[in-house]
């Protein structure tokens, strides 16, 4: 038996894994236009700095067009316990400044949450989002990857696409 409507997430791979380190790193944009919630799931691997306080900045931008002028936006996120663990932090709102993941803090899960009627409200006729990592000068190693999802405001038999565009 199959599934004749599509009512589950739609994935989109926004950043392929990598190691970021001494960069600013947008993701690809995700399209919002026939989504009733979306959400970024931020993976991150081994995370290693010369200094013991670098921290990985988290933000999430809105535009109305992949070549348009990037927003920052307020959103919500948890992050996962432990590797191995089935544990979540509590759900925290975060600034359109964002949030910071330590140094420490390796092989983590972060769930964002995103109100794509909110972020139409904060950018006018926003159509896109994407994640914008910063990783500081002294940092080793920052593995990370970045997965959109979509979950779409009517039952269809296909998804409609969520793809938005490669940053610029």
């Amino acid at each position: 038996m199959f599934n004749t409507n599509v009512n589950y997430e739609n994935a989109i791979i926004l950043l392929a894994p990598q190691d970021i380190t001494n960069a600013e790193t947008p993701s690809s944009y995700m399209k919002l236009d026939y989504a009733q919630e979306a959400g970024f799931l931020v993976v991150f691997g081994a995370i290693t700095s010369a200094t013991t306080a670098d921290s990985i900045l988290i933000t999430v931008e809105a535009c109305t067009a992949p070549a348009g002028t990037e927003v920052a936006v307020d959103f919500s996120y948890r992050i996962s316990g432990a590797l191995g663990t089935n544990t979540w932090g509590a759900k925290t709102a975060a600034t359109s400044a964002g949030f910071s993941i330590l140094n420490a803090v390796d092989n983590v899960m972060v769930w964002i949450d995103i109100d794509p009627a909110a972020i139409q409200a904060d950018v006018t006729d926003a159509l896109y989002a994407r994640v914008f990592l910063s990783s500081p000068a002294d940092m080793t190693a920052c593995l990370v990857t970045v997965i959109g999802f979509t979950r779409p405001r009517y039952k269809q038999n296909t998804h409609k696409s969520a793809t938005g565009a490669a940053s610029a």
